[in-house]
């Protein structure tokens, strides 16, 4: 009975710290050390220490108690858990089936005050639609502790100069084959088909490319088909040549050569682990409409891009919360990251001709095309393909830089990311792209015109720093991606940004206006939170669901809260205004929030908006208005709302964000 209740008893664990994993690049070395309680993991908390060339620590970030206070003893079963997981991918997804077993491992959460929690780790798949996913849930109580975070990233393509829009077919030599193997097996990459795929899971593979009695793999292509060898021949090529100039150029290794899976029924490639086995592989489906993604080399490279990410930066989210509402960062830079290593491996920017094919979108040209500039925050969307197209864009502007070239730029970048913590966020990211220009700098790497090209690129992208405001009396109309959830009635989910209008002196009136509200279902409706001088504050607060605990951003400080129906609104403030007075010389911040009034159609709604603002200095003459319908106005007030000042609490409908895309996760509460 003693030794059960010890067993039972908070103890004292001692925090010893793993042996570090070093990430070098031509600069020098950043060492990402993790660490474990006692024999229990530490989930997500890393120290970074980046050194130069002759080894001198230049900087550290991060921190880890010495000891902790722990419960190690679960109550919770780890089959429990998983059960668990799998409901919540069931109510999130609709997922059904699996790709491989499910895993369990015991590990320890910390929160930002050190406060120890036990945890299982779980890791769970799904056949349709594909995907997998990693879930935290507390091992005490069974709850789950933030939504499944994917492990599966799904790419739209990346397109090369060798893919059949823009190339001819021709001979190559595929290099470092091993010639005691059958098929495509060498020393970087080996490619099978998956022979048995019925829509559930992929239970069978095989290798349809033999060698011809010269010890060739002269194939003709057939994308329709998925006996197709074609297939296997051209993800070896590609998958040998960018795993290996990743090492040639950085020293990055896989513990094991990396697989790709082709030859199989599935409307999109991805990177992630399909078949269960612990590692990640690339997978390359055959659409439909007989496009096949394994002949688009970009794609390729931009999936294998993904696998440097994660294992040089590291993610175990996908999306946030903080002070600001909803942020979106992790995913934009993971897949940012993948697109701008492959404009250094090609010299191309217009991204995915050919794979733009296989999704049935009528699209016209390419998927992304990173030659205009893009501005953060401004550019930042809430989707990250479109997010990550901001980083994309300022590394092809350094790319185009003629005072640069791309072995410099891919030295720039992959030291950059190689510093980001795990979870990075645009803050995150500016720090390390400003820090490690400053490194090159003092290593004789980049001379000083170099450095300020290099600066001044990160300054016009917005990136150095990018904020979470987008001041829209500029002349800027930013779009947004608005999600609604139909799980809780008034589910209120704030948008990735805020907005500020200025109001300096001589003013006499402002507007702020939502132009364009393109939604998919007529009861998603919106709730706009304002405040003067800062912006609107959330407090990031754990909320019990029936899905378990989940950190939410609360709307706290603010002045007003305006709700209205769906559709194109405005709010204008005036200096003679009884319900929206102006103060002059404030700046006013916009947090603007979706709601659900009465049931959706589906599981998910989502409305794309156009925002922007606008700033009288004096009563516009007669006739001299804008030419928008919306400015017709009475003065001061809002179209389509109904209002009330601070102090009204937020409704407990903020239980909706459980459902947010399956991809919410525990972040800081505050930045630095």
């Amino acid at each position: 009975m003693h030794l059960a209740v010890v067993l039972a008893a908070v103890i004292s664990l001692v925090v010893q710290p793993e042996p570090a994993t070093d990430v070098a690049w031509v600069g020098g070395t950043h060492s990402k050390i993790a660490a474990r309680a006692g024999s229990l993991p530490i989930h997500g908390r890393q120290i970074v220490v980046s050194s130069s060339l002759d080894g001198s620590v230049v900087r550290t970030k991060g921190a880890l108690p010495q000891t902790i206070e722990l419960d190690p003893t679960p109550t919770f079963s780890p089959g429990d858990a998983v059960r668990l997981a799998r409901e919540l991918t069931v109510a999130m997804y609709g997922a059904t089936g699996q790709l491989w077993t499910p895993r369990a491992e015991l590990r320890v959460l910390l929160d930002d005050g050190d406060r120890a929690t036990l945890v299982w780790w779980v890791a769970v798949s799904s056949a349709d639609p594909i995907g997998s996913w990693e879930v935290l849930v507390d091992a005490q109580d069974g709850h789950a502790l933030g939504l499944p975070t994917p492990t599966l990233h799904t790419a739209r393509g990346n397109i090369y100069p060798t893919n059949p829009d823009v190339s001819e077919l021709e001979e190559a030599e595929l290099l470092r084959l091993d010639p005691t193997a059958t098929g495509m097996e060498g020393d970087w990459a080996f490619v099978n088909t998956c022979s048995n795929y019925d829509g559930d899971e992929c239970d069978g593979k095989t290798r349809l490319a033999l060698e011809d009695a010269d010890g060739d793999y002269l194939y003709d292509p057939d994308p329709g088909s998925h006996d197709d060898p074609f297939a296997e021949v051209q993800m070896y090529y590609h998958l040998d040549l960018v795993s290996q100039w990743f090492w040639d150029r950085h020293g990055f290794d896989h513990p094991l050569p990396i697989e790709g899976v082709v030859n199989f029924d599935y409307d999109n490639a991805f990177f992630g682990d399909i078949d269960g086995d612990g590692q990640g592989e690339v997978a390359f489906g055959t659409a439909g409409n007989g496009v096949d993604f394994s002949y688009d080399a970009d794609v390729i490279y931009h999936e294998f891009g993904h696998s440097v990410f994660g294992r040089i930066a590291g993610q175990t989210g996908f999306i946030g919360a903080d002070e600001f509402g909803t942020e979106w960062a992790t995913g934009g830079l993971n897949e940012g990251t993948a697109d701008l290593f492959t404009l250094v491996l090609t010299g191309d920017p217009e991204l995915g001709e050919y794979a733009a094919n296989g999704f049935g979108l009528g699209l016209q040209g390419s998927i992304r095309n990173l030659e205009a500039d893009r501005h953060c925050p401004t550019d930042l969307y809430g989707e990250s393909h479109r997010d990550g197209e901001v980083f994309g864009a300022f590394g092809w502007n350094l790319l185009e830089d003629p005072l640069l070239d791309a072995d410099l730029v891919g030295d720039y970048i992959y030291g950059s990311v190689a510093a980001f913590p795990v979870n990075a966020n645009w803050e995150d990211a500016s720090d390390a792209l400003w820090d490690v220009a400053d490194d090159m700098l003092a290593a004789g790497m980049l001379t000083a015109d170099q450095h300020d090209a290099i600066a001044g690129h990160l300054e016009a992208s917005g990136l150095v720093p990018c904020g979470r405001v987008i001041r829209i009396d500029e002349d800027q109309e930013p779009q947004q991606l608005m999600v609604g959830v139909g799980i809780f009635p008034e589910a209120w989910i704030p948008a990735g940004n805020q907005f500020s209008l200025d109001a300096p002196e001589g003013t006499t009136r402002i507007r702020f206006r939502v132009k364009n509200w393109l939604s998919s279902d007529h009861n998603l409706h919106w709730v706009l939170f304002v405040r003067r001088g800062e912006h609107v504050f959330h407090d990031v607060q754990p909320i019990e669901t029936p899905f378990g605990n989940i950190d939410v951003p609360f709307p706290e400080t603010y002045d007003y809260v305006i709700e209205g129906e769906g559709g194109e609104f405005e709010i204008n403030f005036e200096l003679d205004s009884d319900e929206y007075p102006l103060e002059v010389g404030a700046t006013y911040y916009f947090s603007l929030a979706t709601r659900v009034d009465g049931s959706l159609g589906g599981f998910f709604a989502q409305a794309e908006i156009t925002v922007d603002g606008r700033t009288w200095y004096e009563e516009p003459p007669a006739g001299d208005d804008d030419d928008d319908a919306a400015d017709d106005d009475d003065g001061a007030g809002c179209s389509s709302c109904s209002s009330s000042m601070a102090g009204r609490s937020a409704p407990l409908a903020w239980l909706g964000l459980v459902a947010l895309l399956g991809l919410l996760r525990v972040s800081r509460s505050e930045r630095r």
